[in-house]
């Protein structure tokens, strides 16, 4: 059997439960924990980290979420037949395919759905005139119950029949669009870092001033023609991107990592 390696929890901006179960998920993907023998119980989990069981527990919680562990009654924790990330974290497929996924895996809120006048970089992403009005869709997007993303969408003002406040409640921007005869082909789309500002972090449950992953694409029908603008700031806990890169092309998978939740939750 490996030898688990010397570990502790020493990192302080981040939670305890989430540093204990990045060490035992390595643990088991190294096969220091053996498939069908139960893992150490949660009071000598406790006592070899030098935390609280209510730490341990929620470690644990989240390892079964991640189809890691299997948590049995009078037996313990075991290691999972297939230690892997399960498939309702994993999003498979092109990345176009990846976003129309995600929305229908998770809930979104409409904070704001209005017809404005477009700013130069709405226009300039649109190539519309300056000054056209737009539809400005404003969301923030919760995978379990935590907000994962905010998002900014401006699209041309004859497609606020097609994207609806009502519809984006039930169905992802692009199947909606597609639903009204608007198919989209490709997109640009550039990423980078930026600060939450009061109202975005309001939203994302953060602090203000907190980096965000910042997105930006601009999505464009089979014509080629640019039928929305995003500009989404997403939680850097809980959202990550995931690309395979080669000569010929990988799919680029899109995760959502709903885990690093406050110390004790999921544990009552």
């Amino acid at each position: 059997m490996p030898v688990p390696p010397d570990t502790s929890l020493s990192a302080p901006s981040v939670p305890r439960f989430h540093q204990l179960r990045l060490i035992l998920r390595e643990r088991l993907r190294s096969g220091v924990y053996e498939r069908g023998l139960p893992l150490p119980g949660e009071r000598l989990l406790a006592e070899e980290f030098g935390v609280a069981r209510v730490t341990v527990r929620s470690a644990l919680a989240r390892l079964e979420e991640e189809g890691l562990v299997v948590r049995l009654r009078g037996k313990g924790t075991l290691p999972a037949a297939q230690a892997e990330v399960p498939s309702h974290l994993k999003l498979r497929g092109g990345l176009l395919d990846n976003i129309v996924n995600m929305g229908l895996r998770t809930k979104v809120a409409v904070l704001e759905w209005r017809l404005v006048t477009s700013t130069s970089n709405v226009s300039a992403a649109l190539e519309l005139p300056a000054g056209a009005r737009v539809l400005k869709v404003v969301r923030v997007r919760k995978f379990k119950g935590q907000p994962i993303a905010y998002t900014e969408v401006f699209l041309p003002d004859h497609l606020a029949d097609a994207v609806t406040r009502s519809t984006l409640q039930d169905m992802p921007m692009l199947v909606a669009l597609e639903q009204h005869g608007i198919r989209v082909e490709s997109a640009e789309q550039t990423m980078g870092a930026a600060l939450a500002d009061l109202h975005v972090a309001k939203a994302l449950k953060l602090a203000p001033g907190v980096p965000l992953l910042r997105v930006s694409r601009v999505s464009r029908d089979n014509a080629g023609r640019p039928v929305q603008f995003l500009v989404g700031l997403y939680h850097p806990d809980r959202y990550e991107y995931h690309m395979q890169l080669s000569r010929v092309g990988r799919p680029t998978k899109v995760w959502i990592d709903s885990d690093r939740l406050p110390e004790g939750v999921g544990s009552r």
